[in-house]
């Protein structure tokens, strides 16, 4: 007998524990697993203190709420209430999302950052007009990653970093090097993802730790981009680039940890870069081999049609014996012209308008301009350079 009443006060006791949860939803105005797995996992001596935080946040606020106290200690839970309600509904996530990130003693620069958003504040001014709306106002950064308003969180997430910086540079060098450790390098991630994605992932390949590091300047309101080289190996690589004024812009490379450094890859890796590009968002991928190549050539020619400038004529450039991918392309401007460096070497331009095109195999002299013209209705093609002698080596239509 005393048995079974053990067991009926047992299962009283339980139905109660579980069920009370429930009453204090009801009060809450909501239905939430993850509110409810809260109440279960601190317990009745809690139950009140949940119930007096949840309730001092708007009610679209809650459920993230939950999710943050569950993982932090119950002194800083009032502190976590009064930075959600800074923020925007629509960033309750993503408020909650760096509040985990990082450490608690951070939180009230976190705070701040939400409040300096709100205000349309940065820490940083760009330089020019054209800087701003090329490198900073963009939320493209590779030309291939998740375009998403990825703004917000980066913000809040990086102002605490730089916050206490003086200048851009120190900022830039500071922000380089944090990227570089808090990712880690995992080529099972390779696939470009958001700013958005990659702070809370921290993994990723050379160019997932550029396009967040890129990210986290833009938002201080830092000229940023990513860069990416051709090289006549096997390796690839991609890393950034910020402006300071006073310097230009200033090679980054995140996950090797190197920064103004331009000629670490063939002074520390043996890396030969032919061809080496920036991403602008507005204008595409544009050609700054000279930044990072010294035994560099150009190349500038012109497409006709008759004796008449092609405009929009387009020109894809690949190594000799490969084919597959271009190492750059490029559109002949409104006099039918087009130029760009490259390595000393030997290359392919195949030259297409419409339903004409014609490949050019020209080869690449350093420190030599080769100029050529290309007319699509007819076979010759003229060639000549700086030096007396003719680069080309083979045309075919």
């Amino acid at each position: 007998m005393k048995r079974k009443y053990a067991i009926l006060v047992g299962l009283v006791f339980f139905i109660a524990y579980v069920a009370a949860p429930l009453v204090f939803m009801v009060f809450l105005g909501m239905c939430s697993l993850e509110v409810y797995i809260l109440f279960l996992e601190k317990g009745p001596f809690k139950w009140g203190e949940i119930y007096s935080v949840l309730s001092s946040v708007d009610r679209e606020a809650r459920v993230p709420l939950s999710i943050l106290l569950a993982h932090v200690q119950e002194k800083y839970w009032r502190t976590a209430a009064e930075i959600l309600s800074e923020a925007s509904p629509k960033y309750y996530a993503d408020t909650v999302a760096v509040l985990l990130l990082v450490d608690v003693s951070e939180w009230k620069y976190v705070e701040e950052a939400i409040v300096l958003y709100k205000k349309g504040y940065v820490p940083y001014k760009s330089p020019s007009f054209s800087l701003k709306k090329e490198y900073v106002e963009p939320l493209a950064i590779s030309g291939e990653e998740p375009v998403e308003d990825w703004k917000y969180i980066v913000y809040i997430f990086t102002y605490r970093l730089v916050c206490n910086k003086s200048s851009v540079f120190e900022a830039a060098k500071y922000l380089c090097f944090y990227v570089h450790k808090y990712m880690t390098f995992d080529k099972n991630y390779w696939y470009r993802r958001s700013p958005r994605d990659l702070i809370k992932l921290r993994r990723g390949t050379c160019t997932n730790f550029s396009i967040l590091y890129v990210a986290m300047c833009r938002s201080m309101g830092i000229p940023a981009r990513l860069v990416r080289d051709n090289s006549i190996t096997s390796a690839t690589h991609a890393w950034s680039e910020v402006y300071v004024e006073g310097y230009g812009w200033i090679h980054a490379d995140p996950s090797a940890g190197y920064f103004n450094y331009s000629q670490l890859y063939p002074e520390k890796w043996g890396y030969s870069f032919h061809l080496v590009k920036a991403f602008n968002p507005v204008k595409g991928w544009i050609d700054i081999t000279p930044r990072y190549v010294l035994d560099y050539g150009i190349v500038e020619g012109k497409v006709l049609l008759k004796n008449t400038p092609v405009c929009g004529a387009e020109i894809r450039i690949y190594y000799l014996g490969n084919e597959r991918i271009p190492l750059f392309e490029l559109k002949t401007n409104c006099s039918g012209s087009f130029s760009f460096t490259v390595a000393e070497g030997t290359y392919i331009l195949k030259i297409s308008y419409g339903n004409m095109f014609k490949t050019v195999v020209v080869k690449v002299k350093a420190k030599e301009t080769t100029l050529i013209e290309v007319d699509l209705s007819e076979k010759d093609l003229k060639c000549y350079t700086l030096k007396p002698h003719c680069l080309l080596i083979a045309v075919s239509s």
